[in-house]
């Protein structure tokens, strides 16, 4: 496990790497957060918890931050005034995290994700879809030229066939009352993914997860990522 004072410098140095251009990178933070790169943009999804005791001053280069609703696991007010401040980024979340921010946050870079309408934010275009949860929230698809990535939150399944991606990464279960490894595999049959990352759950819910995509959707790459580990994907 990662020590939380070495995660500032793994990320600074998840920043500073070099990218090809048809390559992704992205460092998973443990439940559904989620820090990723895209040519010259980077983009950051619910995180949470994942940042305690982080420095604030690595988040500089920061295009684009997602939040898919309130949950402390998901969204932690301090840490993303923190991150405000230290950076020009965006902010596009669900309405309830949207209106805990609006005191803060230039009116220019936060936008509440309104289903169906599309958000432009951080050089990336956004699609939000209504999840399922006890409490409100938004899944994302994420794109940028032709890089498509999919965000499930910690949502139980909901249709998204509209919303085809090459990355998608799915929610398996624990701590969630409403994800599982069968409610992934739906949204993996829908978007079809070249490459699908198991998170929000814990080990052997996301390597149920794998077995079942293995077995019904070969031509599916499954990553169950470490913590703190920078992947590196070729699309």
């Amino acid at each position: 496990m990662v020590e939380q004072q070495d995660r500032s410098g793994l990320i600074k140095e998840f920043f500073a790497l070099p990218l090809k251009k048809k390559e992704i990178a992205f460092t998973y933070l443990g439940y559904s957060g989620i820090i990723l790169r895209v040519e010259d943009r980077a983009v950051a999804v619910d995180i949470g918890f994942g940042l305690q005791k982080v420095d604030m001053n690595v988040f500089s280069k920061l295009d684009l931050l997602l939040f898919t609703h309130s949950h402390s696991d998901h969204y932690n007010r301090a840490r993303t005034r923190g991150i405000l401040e230290k950076s020009d980024v965006h902010i596009v979340a669900q309405h309830q995290v949207a209106e805990d921010l609006k005191d803060r946050a230039p009116p220019n870079r936060l936008t509440s994700a309104t289903p169906k309408k599309p958000i432009g934010a951080g050089g990336f275009e956004i699609a939000a879809v209504v999840g399922i949860h006890p409490r409100p929230i938004s899944i994302f698809r994420i794109k940028k030229d032709k890089f498509t990535v999919f965000h499930g939150g910690d949502s139980g399944y909901a249709p998204v066939k509209e919303y085809p991606a090459e990355i998608a990464f799915l929610p398996t279960g624990s701590p969630s009352p409403s994800c599982s490894p069968e409610s992934a595999l739906r949204f993996a049959r829908d978007l079809k993914p070249r490459i699908a990352v198991a998170m929000h759950g814990n080990s052997a819910q996301m390597n149920k997860f794998k077995n079942l995509v293995e077995k019904e959707m070969p031509n599916t790459t499954i990553i169950i990522p470490k913590k703190y580990q920078v992947e590196t994907l070729t699309l």
